[in-house]
């Protein structure tokens, strides 16, 4: 387990989660949406791993929905990130561009379902991440 910054210890809390406020759901939300920074008309695909570590580290002191999220945004991304590398040098070897748009339309179409279940407030499940980040 990777934790940069941990979470302080709290004393108001009564064991519940409280249910997330309209910040959190969109904070959750934009999380999620630096996966479409893979597709390649975009120039920074690189934010697609930033954006979700960022909010990894300064949103996990206040709020448990946000953190749930950007740890599953994380994890899913960094992923993707193992997945574009391979897929740029099977586009090298083959001379074509399907493997990196394999895997731009796929964190995207992934990105935009857990985006959309952050802004309704639900959990956020991955169907295959790497486990890194708890």
């Amino acid at each position: 387990m990777l934790t940069l910054n941990p979470k302080p210890a709290s004393d108001d809390s009564d064991g519940k989660l409280q249910p997330p406020n309209g910040v959190e759901k969109t904070v959750a939300m934009l999380t999620h949406l630096a996966g479409i920074f893979w597709i390649p008309y975009l120039p920074m695909p690189v934010l697609a791993l930033i954006i979700p570590f960022l909010v990894l580290q300064f949103a996990r002191v206040h709020s448990e929905f946000v953190e749930q999220h950007a740890v599953q945004a994380a994890n899913f991304q960094l992923l993707m990130g193992c997945l574009y590398a391979l897929a740029m040098i099977m586009s090298y070897t083959a001379h074509s561009v399907f493997p990196i748009w394999w895997v731009a339309v796929g964190s995207a179409m992934f990105s935009l379902w857990e985006g959309a279940k952050a802004i309704n407030g639900w959990r956020s499940r991955y169907p295959l991440t790497l486990k890194l980040f708890k």
